[in-house]
């Protein structure tokens, strides 16, 4: 690159001394020549030399021009033109008077002109063949070697040999004075101008480095003018927000961002953080946490990085859910075992009486309706238990999509399922550690809750799919990526849930139907959880209601055929 720089610099220079050679050889050849026939003789055949000289300066610069970029050695061009024009100042001192020319201080110019090319070594070739060509152009005048009639000025006075040989010394000695000099001061130029563009290389290579972090850095980054339009966003920026630089520059950041930014009033050099939620370019809503750097001059932008930070969100929202959970089963495991024996022991006891004293008419249904409510007791507090106490696995592993097809065949056959088309989309034997029953409270649990949410019917879907890598589980239980997995999808048609509703829905007792204990959902979460898994819900109100959940599968676990009577006990709740 260093080379291709120096080379570039010389042709530039090259070409720069083309325009000086035709710039220079007209006006030194006019001007000069217009004072000398105000002071000296003519004689010779006019101006014909002169012209024929100045017409050899353009042609050769027009075909310096046309080669100079198909030449590979620019270094040997260069010497080819110095040697040229050192002959052509050598005619021009002749025609122009010999030993009498003024112009021979044009041989200066060359000597410079061959200094700014090639440096010290450049400027003493040239102040060498200027001598030498100088010297013998004037031994050879002197002696009236050369013709005469070319000459355009011609003084008739001889000048004397020492004089003639003290002007040709000390020319010469110009010559190499202005060598050294323009040599020295040539080189420190280009000693400079290499530093410069290694600097510049440097510059625009650190510039290509800053672009690339930019454009590689996992988060997004934006600027902002004084005006409160977007100036950059690099690509990490696109991918989160669906906009690309093209549709936002020049935006107002309200206009992409609304109504973030009117909350920070921090003033400029200051830096400032802050969270809200943006609605994507397609519509979805993410929680993003920006952090604003202001500048501190009029023209500094502000520049803006900001994350995702959906998914920390909503593992934030799952511990915090954890933790009621776990003070909830702490509460229960008190209260279940203060009444579960209690209620065994009225249960037993209208039981006897009923047999006893075989109670009918009104009595009978007054005691049918206390051993009706005293099982419905009994199950809550079951229910209570499951969160009192760690669900543990088995060790033993099951078939996942046996187990939704037997629970789904118990469905289709209870009340509930009445008016449900019922379709379902079930991977291959997929087998997963953990407890059947528990597995199948979880299945039979959301097909209740999507046939409550479409009492006028309409459509149950049940998908399962292997991946090779599920988000949202690993092997002890915790959120985060492993392999392999299955994806288990439950869909229906039915009312949906109201988007306040969707953050509370896994609460213990909240509940949107005037029937339910609010602890179903809460079951759920707690058994997929406590099986390393996890579950997402999506739901739009009167468009229907999406759970997903995600399960570890391991290959390497001993594997048994599923229970057939499952499904019963699932159904009768005798879990």
């Amino acid at each position: 690159m260093k080379e291709e720089s120096l080379e570039h610099g010389l042709r530039a220079r090259l070409l720069a001394m083309m325009v000086l050679r035709v710039v220079l050889a007209i006006a030194f050849l006019g001007t000069t020549t217009w004072l000398q026939l105000k002071s000296a003789h003519f004689t010779g055949p006019g101006f014909y030399p002169i012209y024929f000289i100045v017409l050899s300066v353009g042609v050769l610069t027009i075909v310096y021009a046309l080669t100079i970029h198909r030449v590979r050695d620019l270094r040997l061009f260069a010497y080819v033109q110095i040697t040229i024009d050192i002959a052509l100042i050598t005619a021009i001192v002749y025609v122009t008077g010999g030993i009498e020319s003024y112009l021979s201080t044009m041989y200066l110019l060359s000597v410079i002109g061959s200094s700014i090319l090639l440096g010290r070594n450049g400027g003493f070739y040239g102040a060498s063949f200027s001598s030498i060509a100088y010297g013998v152009l004037m031994d050879m005048d002197f002696y009236r070697m050369l013709p005469e009639r070319y000459k355009v000025l011609y003084s008739p006075v001889q000048p004397a040999w020492e004089d003639l040989l003290t002007t040709v010394f000390t020319n010469i000695l110009a010559f190499f004075t202005v060598a050294y000099l323009t040599g020295y001061l040539s080189e420190r130029t280009a000693s400079m101008e290499r530093k410069l563009e290694e600097k510049k290389i440097d510059f625009e290579r650190l510039a290509s480095l800053n672009r690339k972090i930019v454009e590689n850095i996992t988060s997004g980054i934006m600027t902002i003018d004084n005006r409160g339009r977007i100036t950059s966003f690099n690509s990490m920026a696109g991918r989160i927000t669906g906009y690309t630089l093209e549709e936002v520059y020049y935006r107002p950041v309200d206009d992409v961002f609304p109504g973030l930014f009117r909350r920070t009033k921090e003033p400029r050099g200051h830096a400032s953080r802050m969270e809200g939620v943006f609605t994507t370019k397609h519509g979805r809503e993410l929680y993003l946490g920006l952090s604003i750097s202001h500048g501190k001059g009029e023209d500094l932008d502000t520049i803006v990085i900001f994350q995702d930070l959906t998914r920390f969100k909503a593992m934030e929202e799952r511990l915090r859910r954890d933790e009621k959970l776990k003070a909830l089963g702490a509460l229960s495991a008190g209260i279940a075992h203060e009444i579960r024996n209690p209620l065994a022991s009225i249960s037993g006891s209208i039981q006897v009486l009923m047999d006893n004293l075989n109670v009918k008419g009104e009595n009978g249904r007054l005691m049918e309706i206390v051993l009706r409510e005293t099982e419905r007791l009994n199950s809550l507090v079951t229910d209570f238990l499951l969160f009192a106490k760690p669900v543990r696995r088995q060790g033993v592993s099951f078939e996942i999509n046996g187990l939704i097809s037997e629970t789904l065949e118990v469905f289709k056959n209870c009340p509930e399922a009445k008016g449900l088309v019922i379709e379902r989309d079930l991977a291959g034997e997929i087998y997963i550690e953990g407890d059947e029953r528990q597995m199948g409270q979880v299945f039979w649990n959301l097909f209740i809750n999507a046939a409550n949410a479409m009492p006028r019917g309409g459509r149950l879907a049940v998908r399962s799919v292997l991946s090779s890598a599920c988000e949202g589980f690993t092997g002890d239980g915790g959120s985060g990526l492993s392999g392999p997995g299955v994806e288990i999808t439950v869909a229906d048609t039915g009312t949906g849930i109201k988007k306040e509703d969707i953050e509370r829905i896994f609460d213990p007792f909240f509940s949107t139907s005037e029937r339910g204990t609010g602890l179903g959902l809460a079951l759920v979460h707690r058994i997929i959880e406590s099986h390393g898994g996890s579950i997402r819900v999506r739901s739009a109100p009167e468009k229907g209601t999406e759970f997903t959940i995600t399960m570890p599968v391991k290959s390497d676990l001993e594997q048994r055929p599923p229970g057939r009577a499952a499904a019963a006990r699932w159904a009768s709740g005798n879990i």
